[in-house]
């Protein structure tokens, strides 16, 4: 017998359908990163089980990792990637807004994956990755 558990969602999400306006600093900070460069760290880390889910803003051509408050700053991130935390706000779409890289209505979404849990990723698991990413060694 199988049985399903029910999804899990963060309580910040916005309702179906929307997008809000989160301040940085309480919840998640984030890290932006270029698509291009963004989407090989991504589907590195979603190989690997250790990339929590990820807003894309294709009009924007970027990618947002959400990690854990107060992080964002911890560490000089590659040059291409840019830490925000406290005092910066972020576009984050409800659970049910999901596509694919580059496709679709240009509008705020995640990436590939539907939100689950908290939807952080480890800081050091992406600073590592995008330094990979990025050419050489970060800090």
């Amino acid at each position: 017998m199988t049985t399903d558990s029910p999804l899990v969602l963060p309580l910040w999400l916005p309702p179906d359908g929307q997008i809000r306006i989160r301040p940085l600093g309480e919840v998640f900070d984030a890290v932006r990163v270029p698509s291009f460069q963004g989407l090989y760290a991504f589907h590195r880390l979603r190989l690997a089980g250790i990339s929590g889910p990820v807003i894309e803003d294709p009009a924007h051509g970027v990618m947002y990792w959400l990690i854990p408050p107060g992080s964002a700053n911890d560490r000089g991130w590659p040059p291409g990637a840019l830490a925000l935390g406290r005092g910066y706000c972020l576009a984050v779409p409800a659970a049910d807004r999901v596509g694919g890289p580059w496709v679709g209505d240009g509008e705020v979404r995640w990436l590939v994956v539907q939100p689950t849990g908290n939807c952080l990723t480890d800081p050091e698991v992406l600073y590592l990755a995008l330094g990979r990413v990025f050419g050489g060694r970060c800090g």
